[in-house]
């Protein structure tokens, strides 16, 4: 939670300007309430030579009020909108510097749930209501010390009611920040399940579980919706409590008042003065009671958020890498996803530059893995690898992102056109785009299309097929130019005479160190490559040229025959 609040003063000015207009807008509703005191004095002395001060005054008042609460209104949204927004760019870009493992730990829903419902929260029950509470703090202070000038005793009466007026309403507030957690916790769920249920509407279609699908949606709904309510009813137990006390210490100033009244050592318009005040001392009463309950409640959400902005592994990118030069090399490099077993056991490899590899095996050999590490997606590694002997740690995003580009199995698209996902909103021409679009496959799609690549691929591409998807991911690392190219399946979709002209093309390319995780052993295409590295169990078997490979008659002998036997 403290480290929460170095966000409620990223803007100061903002912030302090805030305190000031409240504060001019709380004194000028109190100059009002000695301006009615004082009005009556007046009617009731006759003393109607002043009556033409007095109304100018409150006119001037009025003014300064309208003034005020129009600039404290701009002032304050300004405020929310700067503070609310900064929160959450600065917690989606901690998400996004999570590496693989880290990130996939939690439901990308729970994200989702943090970046909307927990700071609408924060928002609703923390930025607005400190302003609530200090501008009844200071309402509070102005009018207890008018009133302590005209009755001390009327004020040891509010302070001693005042201080009973906390202590109830404080011990339930801890039950509240528990419930609250809870809220955020449900809408965390909810929102994980609905993202879940989407992404499944053509099993929950094809296999008519829809009726069953309901019944967990609407069990979660439920969920969240009994949580919201339990905090509704605290908040309105602590409410209550803080109104009865509010009550008493204002009927108690209303009999202290009438009582000095009575005595005659006070005036008809300083006894409505001072029941004026005793609004601003009870109201604050009342309201800081319930307002200070809700900030404390979101203390556990707080929480949430502070281990999300600080506790995750901080990058120590330090070095830059302006261009690749010699080699990538990867030293006993151990990895596990879990304690029970490894992925990957004692790798040594060394990927020269300019030169061609695939690395085959059977699913689940740790493939995928190693290049996953060779992209820094997972940095709890046991192991080196350096890139021109840096080692990849250090290396500035920029810098490493800007040499090495990955096409996976699974292309994501953006809901935008076929130009946006290629050039990913770099700043390419259309020339270059086409051009791209040539070499990697896609001019038939194009010239089918009315708005060629201008036309729309829909939620992650569902307006094109998979093979499709495919060369728009290739024409991605393509057209950024970057000097290592990583393949993972990426032909998968393909069909064997694209797959095999593309696979073909890359391979020809001189100036690029490419690196292939493929399935599929043609011969013709396989006898391209400086070094095929064959991997079994998360360990490297073999490796070798494709012809040292099938002399040899080992692992990769077998895989390959087996494979070719069914073609």
């Amino acid at each position: 939670m403290k480290k929460l609040w170095k966000y409620l003063f990223k803007y100061k000015l903002l912030f302090f300007t805030r305190v000031l207009t409240i504060s001019l807008a709380a004194l000028s509703v109190i100059c009002f309430d000695f301006m009615m005191g004082f009005i009556v004095d007046i009617f009731s002395n006759g003393e109607t030579e002043k009556f033409v001060p007095i109304i100018l005054a409150s006119i001037f008042l009025i003014i300064l009020l309208f003034v005020t609460e129009y600039i404290d209104g701009y002032v304050m949204s300004s405020y929310i909108k700067n503070t609310v927004n900064y929160l959450r760019c600065d917690i989606f870009t901690k998400i996004l510097n999570k590496d693989m493992k880290d990130f996939s730990l939690d439901n990308s829903g729970k994200y989702i749930s943090i970046l909307y419902n927990d700071i609408k929260i924060i928002e609703d029950s923390l930025l607005n209501n400190i302003f609530l509470v200090i501008s009844s703090f200071i309402s509070f202070i102005i009018s207890l010390l008018f009133l302590f000038s005209i009755s001390p005793s009327i004020v040891i009466f509010i302070v001693i009611f005042g201080i009973l007026g906390f202590v109830i309403p404080n011990a339930l507030s801890k039950k509240l920040i528990v419930e609250k957690n809870n809220y955020s916790h449900n809408l965390e769920e909810i929102t994980s399940v609905t993202k879940d249920l989407f992404s499944g509407f053509e099993v929950i279609k094809g296999f008519n579980i829809g009726s069953k699908i309901n019944t967990i949606f609407k069990n979660s709904s439920n969920t969240v919706e009994s949580t919201k309510k339990k905090c509704s009813i605290l908040e309105s137990i602590i409410k209550g409590f803080s109104l009865s006390f509010s009550v008493t210490v204002y009927l108690g100033v209303l009999i202290l008042g009438g009582y000095l009244m009575y005595k005659g050592e006070i005036s008809v318009g300083t006894a409505i003065i001072i029941i004026q005040l005793s609004t601003h001392i009870v109201g604050p009463v009342k309201t800081s009671i319930s307002l200070i309950n809700q900030i404390k409640s979101v203390s556990l959400i707080a929480d949430k958020i502070d281990e999300i902005l600080y506790d995750s592994c901080e990058d120590i990118e330090e070095i830059s890498l302006p261009k690749f030069e010699n080699s990538i090399e990867v030293k006993n490099l151990d990895f596990s996803y879990t304690n029970d077993r490894k992925a990957l056991n004692n790798i040594n490899l060394t990927f020269e530059k300019n030169k061609k590899y695939a690395i085959v095996g059977e699913s689940g050999c740790g493939k995928s893995t190693l290049i996953k590490l060779l992209m820094r997606y997972y940095k709890d590694y046991n192991g080196d690898i350096l890139i021109d002997n840096k080692d990849i740690h250090k290396i500035f995003s920029n810098d490493l992102y800007k040499n090495m580009s990955m096409i996976q199995q699974n292309v994501f698209m953006f809901d935008d056109s076929i130009k946006e996902n290629i050039k990913l909103f770099a700043n390419y021409s259309d020339e270059e785009v086409l051009n791209i679009c040539n070499r990697s496959g896609l001019s038939n799609l194009i010239s089918r299309l009315p708005n060629g690549i201008n036309s729309l691929v829909g939620e992650n591409g569902n307006k094109l097929s998979g093979g499709e998807k495919q060369r728009i991911a290739i024409a991605r690392s393509l057209i950024n130019n970057t000097k290592i190219l990583i393949l993972d399946e990426s032909t998968s979709a393909l069909d064997n005479e694209t797959a095999y002209n593309l696979e073909s093309s890359l391979l020809s390319i001189n100036d690029l160190t490419l690196i292939v995780v493929t399935h599929k052993l043609i011969k013709n295409i396989l006898l391209n490559y400086d070094e095929i590295i064959v991997m079994k169990d998360g360990m490297v078997i073999e490796k070798g040229s494709f012809d040292y490979l099938i002399s040899l008659k080992g692992y990769f002998y077998s895989l390959y025959y087996l494979q070719n036997e069914y073609i």
